[in-house]
């Protein structure tokens, strides 16, 4: 058994402490921010609260085999709830632009903006 420390509290991070500690080896993990969780973490200011994480829930199936490695799913821990749009982008000028959860949609959309994007 060995003490390992991990660096960062991002998912990458997190799975490898938990692969170790499956492992038997003794882990600390140690994070240079308030809170866990990398890219998956929030900002909290004046009364809101920021995604500063990934906008969509990529790779799923990489998701649910870490939770079966470990005896769990996903859904023993959170449910998903698919949002339309998806998600807003801001821009300078009170600019925005709504991102489509439809994916024909987002393709015309991505299109609109710039030829061959789309397709």
């Amino acid at each position: 058994m060995y003490k390992i420390a991990v660096i960062g509290s991002g998912f990458s991070s997190m799975s490898a402490a938990a692969y170790l500690a499956r492992a038997g080896h003794s882990v600390e993990i140690f994070e240079k921010n308030s809170g866990p969780g990398g890219r998956a973490s929030v900002l909290r200011v004046e009364g809101y609260t920021f995604d500063m994480g990934p906008s969509w829930y990529w790779m799923p199936d990489i998701i649910e085999e870490f939770f079966a490695d470990f005896g769990k799913s996903a859904s023993d821990y959170f449910k998903l709830t698919r949002l339309d749009p998806s998600y807003r982008v801001f821009f300078p000028k009170d600019e925005a632009l709504d991102i489509p959860a439809n994916f024909e949609e987002l393709r015309t959309l991505f299109e609109s903006i710039e030829k061959g994007a789309g397709y």
